[in-house]
């Protein structure tokens, strides 16, 4: 297996808008599922303009996903790892082409084949033991993501993720009928 990790696919995080009007760039979810195994979604919530995030989102059920803020440790050969610029710009590559990996643009008509990840670039690794950056003189800040695929079944719908149609009925049923939340038992 090559030690260094190649770039397997680059996106460019797209604009949207989630809960009651909350302003984000979504990285990766929904028409990317499976590629990002075991990750289901990356949204990019930074904003200095209070305007875009003080509504929030109104309380809704999650079932079969964990949220999380960031992961911190070691990739290993195997893991899905992809990294999510968050400022700056940099190398991903030793070869600094673009063309040999796939690009994704932030609209159908993006273009852009600039080798260099700036903000809200995020790249998709294939395998390997370790990942290439180079800044040169300028600086990047990124978060480096990594995780042991599950390779299980998806079912998704809005913010409850299970493995089948079925299951996933059956959470909205319960959601329904008021019985989503389960007590834990105290022993």
């Amino acid at each position: 297996m090559n030690a260094a990790r190649k770039i397997k696919k680059i996106l460019r995080s797209k604009q949207t808008s989630e809960g009651a009007g909350v302003h984000l760039r979504r990285a990766f979810g929904f028409s990317e599922i499976g590629q990002f195994d075991p990750f289901l979604l990356l949204d990019d919530f930074r904003s200095g303009n209070p305007n875009h995030y003080s509504k929030g989102f109104p309380w809704h059920p999650h079932r079969g996903i964990e949220t999380i803020t960031y992961y911190e440790h070691p990739a290993k050969p195997g893991h899905t790892v992809f990294a999510y610029v968050i400022a700056g710009q940099g190398y991903f590559c030793k070869a600094k082409k673009p063309f040999t990996y796939e690009a994704e643009g932030e609209n159908y008509c993006d273009m852009e084949t600039d080798p260099l990840a700036s903000n809200g670039t995020l790249i998709l690794f294939e395998d390997g033991r370790s990942v290439h950056i180079e800044t040169g003189d300028a600086s990047i800040r990124f978060l480096l993501i990594s995780g042991k695929p599950l390779n299980e079944p998806i079912a998704w719908h809005g913010p409850i993720v299970m493995n089948n149609q079925a299951e996933l009925q059956l959470a909205f049923d319960e959601y329904r009928a008021g019985t989503f939340l389960k007590n834990k038992s105290k022993a």
